[in-house]
C-alpha cells in the first residue's frame, strides 16, 4: 500500500525533512525550561522586577508549557518514583506557626521536575527493544542480550536530579476487523523470509544476512515483562492501537513519539521520532535518533499539513487498498509517461513505484481547489473506475 511507502519516502528522499537529535539532551533542556518556569511561578511580583532577581524572572516567555499531569489510566508493572508535591498552603501555614522571637523559616526548595516524556509505539520498535539485530538469534533468541539493553536504555534514561527522559511503552493488543487484510499480508511476508532464512541456514549454515532479520518468537510479551521489571510504565490499545497511540498521545502532553511507522508521521504528530534510527552509546550518556520535520516534507511535497489526511486516504491504506485506486494512480501518470508499458499486464495487478506514486498525489492534491468536499473529489478519483 502506498501509505506504508511513505515512511521510506521519508528516509530517502526527503534529506532535509530528517535532523539527527539526542534525545537525553533534549530531555534536560526542557526539564531546564520547566524549572525556570516553576520559579517564576513561585517569585512575588515584586521580586520579579527586583534587581538581583532571577534571570528567568526577567527573561521573556517561556518557550515550552508546563509538563502535563501524569498519564492516566491504570498500567502494568511497577511505577516510577513517587513525586510528592508540597501544597502552598502548608508553606504558608507553617510561616504563621512560628513565633515572634524567631524569624519565619523560608520554605524548602521545590522537588525537581521531570525531563521530557516519551510515548514508545512498541508495533514498530520492537525489533530496537529487543536490542537490534543478534548473531545468533536464529537459535531462540539472545533473552540476556535484550535485558542488558534494556536495563542500559532504563539506566540511562533516569538521569539524576530529575533531568531524565520517561519512556512509556504502549503494546498492540487488538487487531481490528479492517486491518485483517493487512494483517495477512504481513504474515505471508514473514512466512516468506522464514523459508528463506531456513533454507539459508541448512545449505550454507552461517547466519542470514541482516535484511532477513525476523523478531523471535513472542518478543512482544517477553519485552513487555523486561519492562515492568525495570519499572517502565506500559499500556496496551484495545482496539484500532494508531488511534489508541495517537489519542493516548494528545490527552496525555507527551513531548515526543518514537516510533516507525507512516500512518504517526500522517497524523500530523507534533515531534515524531525513528525507533530504528535509535542508538544507545556505550557509554550510557547519549541516545541518537531521528526526528521528521513534517513540516519541512509538507513544504517538499507542495502541500499544506491540513491536506495531509485527503493525500493518506488517495495513496492507499486498509480502507481503501490498491485494487479500487490503481487506476486513479495510473491516470494521474499520463499515457506518455516511461512507466505506462508496465500497466498492460495480463491477469495481474500492477502498480507504478512508491515514490512515483507519492509525488503525482501530492501534485494532485495541491491542485485540488476545495479539498474539504469530497463528494468532488470522489467522484473525480473514481471517474475511471470499473466497481
Amino acid at each position: 500500500m502506498g501509505v506504508q511507502g511513505f515512511q521510506e519516502f521519508l528516509e530517502k528522499r526527503c534529506p532535509g525533512a530528517v535532523v539527527p537529535v539526542d534525545l537525553l539532551k533534549l530531555a534536560r533542556t526542557v526539564s531546564r525550561q520547566q524549572q525556570q518556569q516553576h520559579l517564576h511561578r513561585q517569585l512575588p511580583p515584586t521580586a520579579a522586577l527586583a534587581p538581583g532577581a532571577p534571570r528567568a524572572a526577567r527573561g521573556p516567555a517561556p518557550l515550552q508549557p508546563p509538563l502535563p499531569p501524569a498519564a492516566l489510566g491504570t498500567y502494568s508493572g511497577g511505577a516510577g518514583p513517587t513525586r510528592h508535591h508540597h501544597p502552598a498552603h502548608h508553606f504558608h501555614h507553617h510561616g504563621q506557626a512560628q513565633t515572634g522571637l524567631h524569624p519565619p523559616l523560608p520554605p524548602p526548595p521545590p522537588p525537581p521536575l521531570p525531563g521530557a516524556r516519551v510515548l514508545v509505539d512498541a508495533g514498530s520498535a520492537l525489533p530496537r527493544l529487543y536490542g537490534g539485530y543478534q548473531t545468533d538469534w536464529v537459535c531462540g533468541g539472545q533473552w540476556n542480550a535484550m535485558l542488558g539493553y534494556l536495563s542500559a536504555l532504563c539506566q540511562a534514561c533516569a538521569y539524576p536530579g530529575g533531568d531524565g527522559l520517561e519512556l512509556v511503552v504502549m503494546f498492540p493488543g487488538g487487531l481490528g476487523k479492517d486491518r485483517l487484510a493487512e494483517w495477512g499480508r504481513r504474515c505471508q511476508a514473514e512466512r516468506q523470509t522464514a523459508q528463506l532464512i531456513v533454507g539459508h541456514v541448512g545449505n550454507k549454515g552461517t547466519p542470514p544476512p541482516r535484511a532477513w532479520f525476523l523478531p523471535p518468537a513472542c518478543l512482544s510479551h517477553c519485552v513487555r515483562l523486561a519492562l515492568i521489571r525495570f519499572r517502565v510504565k506500559v499500556f496496551q490499545s484495545l482496539e484500532d492501537h494508531h488511534l489508541e497511540v495517537v489519542a493516548f498521545f494528545r490527552e496525555n502532553g507527551f513531548h515526543g513519539l518514537l516510533a516507525h511507522d507512516s500512518e504517526y508521521a500522517l497524523y500530523n504528530i507534533p515531534s515524531y521520532y525513528s525507533s530504528h534510527a535509535l542508538k544507545l552509546s556505550w557509554n550510557g550518556k547519549n541516545l541518537t535518533t531521528n526526528q521528521f520535520l513534517m513540516q519541512e516534507v509538507a513544504k517538499q511535497l507542495g502541500l499544506k499539513r491540513m491536506n495531509f489526511p485527503i493525500f493518506a486516504a488517495l495513496l492507499g491504506n486498509h480502507i481503501l487498498p490498491d485494487e479500487d485506486l490503481a487506476a486513479f494512480h495510473w491516470s494521474l501518470l499520463g499515457p506518455e509517461h516511461p512507466l505506462a508499458s508496465l500497466k498492460v499486464r495480463a491477469h495481474q495487478l500492477v502498480l507504478p513505484p512508491c515514490d512515483v506514486v507519492i509525488k503525482a498525489v501530492s501534485e494532485y492534491v495541491s491542485s485540488i481547489k476545495d479539498p474539504s468536499n469530497l463528494d468532488v473529489v470522489g467522484k473525480d478519483v473514481f471517474k475511471q473506475s470499473q466497481v
